[in-house]
């Protein structure tokens, strides 16, 4: 039988011992970041959010990528965000990318709405294991954000911070549906960490948890619908748990 490696080891022991580590890591910063007792204190919130990617080509080592994403809460009766991600992408080879990207986000509450834009650099990391495909993303942001007067409701001045991410994403075919079209099953988990002004993390901002499937429609058009768990601390020692439906439209040019 023909032995094949990744990086000097064979592809499932490797894959198996990068999953137990990940799953040991989260577990310690959840440990580490949220205390056991306010875990009962989750409000549950019920959302959609969909999105659109386009994407082209510009030379053989460069692309570029914009995202546009309606963010709506409470089953599509209210706003929640509005965000526009426009980012440059630089493929030093089949396994690594870098990435320049800006953010602009719209945050809509009862009160007041207000503004986020944010510049961010990421790293991102693929492998492939037989059928799978496993990928890294860590991702770093500078933050400028409006700021809320709480007693008064009014905008006034913007604060600076910054804040951490890192995603694990294992995308595998289920189906084939023609020669060049499948049917594919995306897991994911994405930690979010504030830095605040510096670069070591000082507490858990959100965390994502996302399962779903991804549909071709046209050879450069596909869709992704699936659920989302977005759970993320408040005030008080509370915590949100956001339920979602999330579907994503992309379109390569």
């Amino acid at each position: 039988m023909r032995n094949q490696t990744l990086f000097g080891y064979r592809p499932a022991i490797k894959t198996n011992l990068m999953i137990k580590n990940l799953k040991s890591i989260i577990t310690y910063l959840f440990a580490l970041l949220i205390p056991a007792s306010s875990l009962a204190q989750i409000k549950q919130e019920y959302s959609s959010w969909n999105s659109v990617i386009i994407d082209s080509q510009i030379s053989e080592k460069f692309f570029i990528k914009n995202e546009v994403h309606f963010r709506r809460t409470h089953f599509l009766r209210d706003w929640q965000q509005f965000l526009i991600r426009p980012s440059l992408h630089y493929k030093f080879n089949k396994s690594i990318r870098f990435t320049l990207g800006y953010t602009f986000v719209k945050n809509y509450r009862n009160t007041v709405n207000f503004n986020e834009n944010n510049i961010w650099e990421q790293f991102e990391l693929t492998q492939t294991s037989f059928n799978s495909k496993f990928k890294h993303h860590f991702r770093f942001e500078q933050r400028f954000i409006q700021q809320v007067i709480d007693t008064t409701n009014i905008v006034s001045g913007t604060k600076f911070n910054m804040r951490f991410r890192y995603r694990f994403t294992w995308i595998i075919p289920l189906f084939k549906l023609t020669e060049s079209k499948k049917i594919t099953f995306t897991f994911f988990d994405e930690i979010w960490l504030n830095t605040q002004k510096g670069i070591v993390p000082r507490s858990l901002n959100q965390n994502w948890f996302y399962i779903g499937l991804g549909f071709p429609i046209f050879k450069k058009m596909s869709i992704g619908i699936g659920y989302m768990s977005v759970f993320s601390p408040k005030l008080n020692s509370n915590f949100t748990n956001n339920n979602l439906i999330q579907t994503t439209l992309k379109y390569h040019i």
